[in-house]
């Protein structure tokens, strides 16, 4: 038994190695397993193919963001049900949220960004824009509560454009932050700004107080 996951593990930490390298279109199985130090029927034995094995290294990282993602998500929503606002104390909670997710981008760099970049030609190839439109149903959610509208029917075109983008911008955030810098220390160091930026964007689009 410790045999078997020996061998998964060696197979594992070698396809991670050849997907970062070649992306998951390039990556050879051959290569896997010569890397790993096994034969190709033996990989069959632990998973189906290609696909399989690529899920295996990004699966359990993607799962554990959208978990951490969540759980912030049903602070939120269960918050708002007593009356939403931008206080000190909100603003705290959800900057402590961000940097909780943070902590779990850079626990699993590696596999983020192969997912991110590499990842063309697996069923992973568009989890950007997934992850947009799960925040996405989240914010136009809470965008009727700020705005006070009664439903979602209430939504104009231009209300769900907006949120639609700023759904973009906070991905986009933590991916600059993933790809250029080095370490969670550095993130979390030019997280404050960034985290400024999006409540500002977040007033400026509810309020409207800038330009009319």
């Amino acid at each position: 038994m410790d045999s078997e996951k020996q061998t998964k593990k060696k197979l594992l930490d070698s396809a991670k190695k050849e997907f970062i390298e070649k992306g998951y279109m390039k990556a050879s199985l051959r290569n896997i397993c010569k890397e790993a130090g096994v034969t190709t029927g033996a990989m069959y034995f632990f998973f189906k193919d290609k696909e399989d094995l690529f899920e295996n290294v990004v699966s359990g990282p993607l799962k554990e963001l959208e978990a951490a993602i969540g759980s912030h998500f049903n602070m939120e929503t269960a918050m708002s049900d007593d009356g939403l606002s931008f206080s000190p104390e909100d603003l705290k909670d959800d900057y402590e949220a961000a940097l909780t997710i943070l902590s779990v981008l850079f626990r699993y760099r590696d596999e983020y960004l192969l997912v991110i970049s590499n990842s063309q030609g697996s069923k992973y190839e568009n989890i950007v824009d997934r992850f947009v439109t799960y925040i996405y149903e989240h914010y136009l959610d809470m965008y009727c509560r700020m705005k006070g509208y009664s439903s979602k029917k209430d939504l104009k075109d231009e209300d769900r454009f907006i949120v639609h983008w700023m759904s973009h911008d906070q991905i986009d955030i933590f991916i600059h932050l993933l790809s250029h810098c080095e370490s969670e220390k550095e993130a979390a160091g030019q997280m404050k700004n960034m985290f400024n930026y999006m409540v500002g964007g977040w007033l400026s689009a509810i309020r409207k107080d800038i330009i009319s």
